[in-house]
């Protein structure tokens, strides 16, 4: 009976998944939404099909992890994945019945933390790559110390790979882990303004920093019990900035291994911390360096951090926001770049991006005034006057500004003489819908 309620399930998600695709329409979720109603076991069969399964969790750079990840080990292996980002059960089982094959060699697979009961519950990770632990979505997940449970009590028999540098993962007690790291760099931090976590998980006393990288993520120690960074195994280490992005060497300290200038084209310290954890995994599976290097020097963002795109001559770069450290942290990006520029901020609240957006408060909305060259400021989304309230309210002289409809009148900002790149900054129920826009108007406006 349950191999014939599998067949049925895996039958008619493929028929959802043709049904939408025949209307132009996303199959990254219905399907799978279907399959497991019907057959809510369904992921074991994943499990059983994989022969390597490495999971990826945490607030911040899951997709981006994944994707990365994915190009370093893409070839001459069968690999399934969820790589557009759909990363709760429903998306998991759908990159199943989209991609359906009786066997894979590795499974790779970005899972929401909320999601991790039910999808640990069938499918049993050999590797479990841990990102970091920011508040996020409090109305869905709660505090941190929520979040980090989570995360931390479903790792299961997995080896983990724990970022050393938030305070919150490390202290994680299991006897299978590595950590990565990245060093200190030219865009670390001595103080910062949006800290998620200040005290130490093990007694509670306020951490010292040495220096901080990306939120709460940095060099720390605690002065009452010596809780502080564990020793990385893998650590990105003299950091440069480029024209493109930064130039980086990455080392295996256990086996001594030193890759040396990796070139990589996408900015944000955050984003070091997604190609070091991805290279870790290639690194443990045993992908030669060689080819760690090249691929990692070709790979371009696709999937809403800091993606590229062009409108009528004008460069646009995509970048989800969804908590304060993302919101900051992409406003840091965005400081770095001179050129003339318009920033569109949209914000909703659907339930995919959380209800409570009190967030806004929270991030450093006063690195508006370290960015040269604002032409505009243009808001959209459900709760647009909120987040033009939220930059009101920070050191930045609001003048410049304009409400949108951004699914009716994003145009309007590409009409602009006066700029040569745009920003987006899209909470995630808009960030699709922002993608295929941008792509139509390329089209059109050229």
């Amino acid at each position: 009976m349950q191999k014939i309620r599998l067949y049925v399930a895996i039958l008619l998600g493929i028929l959802v998944k043709f049904t939408l695709k025949l209307f132009g329409k996303d199959a990254t979720s219905a399907p799978g939404k279907i399959a497991i109603k019907i057959c809510p076991s369904i992921i074991k069969e994943i499990d059983k099909r994989s022969k390597l399964k490495i999971l990826i969790s945490g607030t911040n750079g899951k997709t981006t992890t994944n994707n990365i990840i994915n190009w370093l080990i893409a070839g001459d292996k069968v690999v399934l994945s969820n790589l557009k980002g759909s990363n709760m059960a429903n998306g998991i089982v759908s990159a199943f019945i989209n991609n359906l094959r009786s066997s894979y060699d590795i499974a790779c697979f970005e899972v929401d933390e909320g999601s991790l009961p039910v999808v640990t519950r069938y499918l049993k990770p050999d590797i479990f790559v841990t990102t970091n632990v920011f508040r996020d979505q409090l109305d869905r997940y709660g505090e941190l110390d929520r979040v980090k449970e989570l995360i931390l009590s479903h790792i299961g028999q997995a080896l983990a790979i724990i970022n050393a540098d938030d305070p919150n993962l490390a202290s994680f007690s299991g006897e299978k882990k590595v950590f990565y790291s990245v060093d200190e760099n030219l865009l670390s931090r001595k103080t910062n303004v949006t800290l998620d976590s200040r005290f130490c998980p093990l007694c509670n006393a306020k951490l010292e920093y040495l220096f901080y990288n990306v939120g709460h993520l940095g060099k720390y120690e605690c002065l009452m019990c010596g809780y502080k960074n564990p020793e990385s195994r893998f650590v990105i280490t003299n950091i440069r900035e480029d024209s493109a992005g930064f130039v980086f060497d990455f080392v295996d300290r256990e086996r001594d291994i030193h890759i040396e200038n990796i070139k990589w084209k996408i900015g944000g310290v955050y984003n070091l911390y997604n190609v070091c954890a991805a290279i870790s995994v290639a690194m443990l599976i045993g992908v030669e360096e060689k080819r760690i290097k090249e691929r990692i020097e070709t790979f371009e963002n696709k999937l809403g951090r800091l993606e590229k795109k062009e409108v009528d001559s004008k460069k646009v770069i995509i970048s989800l926001v969804k908590n304060p450290t993302g919101m900051s942290e992409t406003l840091s990006v965005i400081s770095n770049d001179p050129d003339p520029k318009a920033i569109v901020f949209i914000l909703n609240d659907n339930a995919a991006d959380g209800k409570d957006i009190s967030w806004i408060w929270d991030a450093d909305f006063d690195i508006l005034c370290r960015i040269e060259n604002i032409k505009a400021l243009y808001f959209g989304g459900k709760r647009k006057e909120d987040m033009a309230l939220r930059v009101k309210y920070s050191e930045y002289m609001l003048a410049n500004f304009e409400f949108i409809d951004y699914k009716e009148e994003l145009d309007k900002v590409f009409e602009q003489n006066d700029i040569q790149k745009v920003y987006i900054l899209p909470t995630y129920t808009a960030l699709f819908e922002v993608k295929k826009i941008v792509d139509s108007l390329s089209k059109r406006m050229g």
